[in-house]
Parts: C-alpha cells; sequence; structure tokens
C-alpha cells in the first residue's frame, strides 16, 4: 500500500458530497491536462448552478402565479443546489489543490462538510415529497390538495431532519496536527455502519419511494387516457400539463440518482472493499466530485428545457420588456374576470404573440 492509501486509511474524513480531506494526501500525480479539465469544469458547474438556481429562486418568489405547492418544493431544491454549490466548490478546491491538507480551522472542521451532507439530505427529502404530493393529487383526486402552508410546514421539517441526521459527523469530526480535518469514530464497524446508514437513508429508500410514486402516477394517467376523453380545451390542456409536470420531475429524479450513485458507490467501496488500495483513487475521487456537482447545475436546466411556464418566466426576465409584462397582466386579470363564475375550473389565459397556454385557477400543476 502506497503512502497516501496508508493516510488515506487512517485519516479520511467523510463529505457524504464526495470531498475528502487527510494529512498528507498529494494530488501532485494529476496531469496537467487533468488538473485543467478539473477546474474547468468545476467553474462551468460554479457558474451555472449559481446563475440557474438563483434565477429559479427569483422567478418563483416575484411571479406571484408561479408559487404553487409543486414551485415550493422545487424553491426549496434550487435553496439546497445553491447551498451545496456555493459551500462546497469554493471551499473545496483549495483543499485538493492544497494536498488535502484543511487550512479553515477547528470550527470549520466541525461544521463544513457536515453542512454539505444536509443539504444533500434536503434535496433527496425534497423530491421525495414532491412526488408524494403529485402522487396524491393524481392517484386520489377527491382528496384534499396540500396547501401552501403545509407545504411550507414540510419544507421545514425537511431541513430538520437533514441537521439530526448529520449530528453523529459533526460529533465525530476533528482538527488534528492544525491541519488534518478527520472523523474519529469510537469503533471502526461505527464508521461503516454510518456510511451504510447514509446509503439507505439519502439514496437507496428515497428513490424506491419515488419509483412507486412515478410508476403508480403513470399507470392512473394512462388509465385516465383509456377510459375517459376530456370534455373540454381547458381539461385536455390541464391533463397535458400534469404530464409535462410529472415528466420534468422524473427527469429531475433521474439526474439527481445517476449523479449522486457514483460517489455513494465510492464510499462503499472504501469502506467496504479495498478502495484504498487502487492507484488512482484520487483522480476517481475528483470524478465522482464533479459528477456529483453537476447535479446542482443540471436541475435549472431541467426546468427550462421540460417546463414551458419556466421558460417564459426566464425569457421575461432577461427581456425585461415592458410591453410583454402589461400584455400579459392584463389578459390575465380579464381572463379571470371573465371565466371566476366557475371557481373551480376558471382558466387563466396567457398569452403571448404566439401562443396560448390553459392552466386552471386551482394551479394543482407547475
Amino acid at each position: 500500500m502506497s503512502n497516501n492509501s496508508s493516510y488515506f486509511n487512517d485519516s479520511l474524513a467523510r463529505n457524504t458530497q464526495g470531498v475528502f480531506s487527510h494529512s498528507g494526501g498529494d494530488t501532485g500525480g494529476e496531469s496537467m491536462t487533468f488538473k485543467v479539465l478539473k477546474l474547468s469544469l468545476y467553474a462551468l458547474i460554479f457558474l451555472i448552478s449559481t446563475v440557474g438556481n438563483s434565477l429559479v429562486c427569483i422567478v418563483i418568489a416575484r411571479r406571484r402565479r408561479m408559487r404553487t405547492v409543486t414551485n415550493y418544493f422545487i424553491l426549496n431544491l434550487a435553496i439546497a443546489d445553491l447551498a451545496i454549490t456555493l459551500i462546497c466548490i469554493p471551499f473545496d478546491i483549495p483543499v485538493q489543490e492544497n494536498g488535502y491538507k484543511w487550512p479553515y480551522g477547528a470550527f470549520m472542521c466541525k461544521i463544513m462538510y457536515p453542512l454539505q451532507t444536509m443539504c444533500m439530505f434536503a434535496s433527496i427529502f425534497t423530491l421525495v415529497a414532491v412526488s408524494l404530493n403529485r402522487f396524491w393529487a393524481i392517484v386520489y383526486p377527491l382528496r384534499q390538495e396540500m396547501s401552501k402552508s403545509q407545504a411550507t410546514i414540510i419544507i421545514i421539517l425537511i431541513w430538520f431532519i437533514s441537521s439530526g441526521l448529520t449530528v453523529p459527523y459533526v460529533t465525530v469530526l476533528e482538527l488534528k496536527n492544525g491541519d488534518d480535518c478527520s472523523e474519529s469514530w469510537p469503533e471502526p464497524g461505527y464508521r461503516k455502519a454510518y456510511t451504510a446508514c447514509i446509503f439507505v437513508v439519502q439514496y437507496l429508500l428515497p428513490l424506491t419511494l419515488i419509483a412507486f410514486a412515478y410508476l403508480k402516477i403513470g399507470f392512473e394517467l394512462r388509465k385516465c387516457v383509456g377510459t375517459r376523453t376530456a370534455n373540454s380545451a381547458l381539461e385536455r390542456a390541464k391533463q397535458e400539463d400534469t404530464r409535462k409536470v410529472v415528466r420534468m420531475l422524473i427527469i429531475v429524479t433521474l439526474l439527481f440518482a445517476m449523479c449522486v450513485l457514483p460517489n455513494n458507490v465510492m464510499w462503499l467501496w472504501l469502506d467496504f472493499g479495498n478502495g484504498n488500495d487502487y492507484e488512482h483513487i484520487w483522480e476517481m475521487v475528483a470524478v465522482t466530485n464533479i459528477i456529483l456537482f453537476a447535479n446542482s447545475a443540471t436541475n435549472p436546466v431541467a426546468y427550462t428545457i421540460c417546463n414551458e411556464r419556466f421558460r417564459e418566466e426566464f425569457r421575461l426576465y432577461f427581456t425585461c420588456d415592458p410591453k410583454i409584462f402589461h400584455t400579459m397582466q392584463t389578459t390575465i386579470f380579464k381572463s379571470f374576470r371573465e371565466e371566476s363564475e366557475d371557481c373551480s375550473q376558471a382558466p387563466k389565459l396567457f398569452k403571448n404573440s404566439e401562443e396560448v397556454l390553459l392552466v386552471t385557477a386551482k394551479e394543482t400543476v407547475v
């Protein structure tokens, strides 16, 4: 076993985002091409994630029609993604480039990695919440829908639970020898148990629940198509919007699953296999980091590609055309006033020069 591997085995500090810290590590074996590519990808991910998730937050916060229950969860997901980006990349790159020596002191050692882990828990729990919300709304349409206040309470609980799950991690992190931020477990088996627990709670169980929810939703939507025909343009538009929203959420979930899996496999390999002996472990660490951080940048792109309303809002935000805003506001008010006699199905009409989009006043979809 190389010296780097022995240091890695003795003083490895976990970040379930995928960043490692140890004493005596060395990234000098990286080729210049690999290093330039790595840093370029980090910069690209940081830029896309920061701009994209900030824009998602601004659009949902400032535009009344975007404040739906589903979008509350998307807002929370964007906040978690933004936090991951701002906490991970600017602080982790100096650690990696400094031979994995910790430069930030004892207090930051205690909170930096757990904050990253907490945000990852919040991301997956938010995806679970939004999938179950869609499940209840579509599979059991006669039941009362979740309110915005209930969604807010769930979001608070998500962060509370995520914080609680990182408490063991906070307690075992210690700064040793001035530059080694690593874990000190009472027994080696505790470390393995925590790794397995994170894999189950942060990946396996949530994705199983999400898969169940979306499978049931898919069956229900297919059944609706096969057993009845929409009797109005409004109903057809609502059904199509529901399918688009579900499709977007499934894509976001699949992106999460694909980006987080390599990191989980890495930790299982290190704690339960012989990953410490692998010659190119540091290159693999860097690659899994990049894949993991990329998830925070892919979500805003998915919203833009898959959701017409987000595209329209982003376009309006960048064009800032007063005529467009005036036309939309006038049309929305006029349409709502004309259709308000049927409160349960009152449509709002969002119109530009090229297209008409019908959604219900209840706004059960994004």
